[in-house]
């Protein structure tokens, strides 16, 4: 049988003929984390680079405070799933009937919430054109407000 190669019986007589796997595996487990967990993330940081945004934390502190108007932009569905108490619940396709022009009594901070924040910053984009002020995204949206445990309403 010279020639012929032996298939490995055991796993330590695999992993000795392939010493590179282990190294190989945690190589792939590490860049699936980072497609997962870090590169959501980081595309929140690009939409929001520039912009006010807030964390969950900063955004209690401000309804727990001087108070602000919380804008939910998501579906009827997803709103019901839970949401942030004392919101607004204006879908984002009925944004532009909603507000078409600021209220000049408004003395509130506007804050705009989607589930990953990338409609509330669509929705920023609008309402600054039409001249709205003291606009703000929740950085994460609903996904970051949840995964801080904060509290949601139903």
């Amino acid at each position: 049988m010279s020639g012929t190669v032996l298939a490995p019986t055991t796993l330590e007589a695999w992993l000795k003929d392939h010493p590179h796997l282990p190294g190989l595996l945690l190589a792939g487990v590490c860049l699936l984390i980072l497609l997962l967990v870090v590169l959501p993330r980081l595309a929140s940081w690009r939409r929001g680079k520039g912009r006010p945004i807030l964390e969950p934390v900063q955004l209690e502190e401000l309804i727990n405070g001087p108070g602000a108007l919380v804008v939910d932009l998501r579906s009827a569905e997803d709103f019901r799933t839970g949401h942030i108490r004392g919101c607004l619940h204006v879908p984002f396709e009925g944004l532009d009937q909603r507000f078409a022009a600021p209220d000049p009594k408004a003395r509130r901070a506007m804050v705009l919430v989607d589930e990953t924040d990338e409609l509330s910053h669509q929705a920023f984009d609008l309402l600054t054109r039409r001249g709205f002020t003291w606009l703000y995204v929740l950085q994460g949206g609903m996904k970051a407000w949840r995964r801080t445990h904060r509290p949601v309403a139903k």
